[in-house]
């Protein structure tokens, strides 16, 4: 399952725990400046990611790997998963709730 489908797949329960119209958060997410990167574009990062969550799921490798791609190139990045296995690796990190208000203005980074 591509990054892209499994946001798509989250996204009616995440509209429905906050309350949120779908025909609103589809469009915006629409709009966010996303780029979903092929996994083949980051397999040189595999063994840093799995040092960083040695011990917990390293079946997110790629999430990781990816971030660390983004780090190197020096762009502006934060995981968005409810995932607290991601907390230990010292990227930065983004739940669904501080994700929605950084998109409405009560958060910034």
């Amino acid at each position: 399952m591509s990054a892209a489908d499994e946001v798509l797949r989250h996204v009616p329960a995440i509209a429905r725990k906050r309350r949120l119209d779908l025909g609103v958060l589809l469009p915006v997410l629409a709009a966010l400046t996303m780029e979903w990167v092929d996994p083949e574009r980051y397999p040189s990062h595999e063994a840093e990611s799995l040092r960083h969550l040695k011990g917990r799921d390293e079946d997110d490798w790629p999430v990781v790997a990816l971030a660390l791609e983004l780090k190197s190139q020096q762009k502006s990045f934060a995981i968005w998963t409810q995932d607290k296995d991601f907390a230990v690796t010292g990227l930065p990190v983004l739940n669904t709730g501080q994700l929605l208000d950084y998109l409405e203005g009560r958060l910034t980074r």
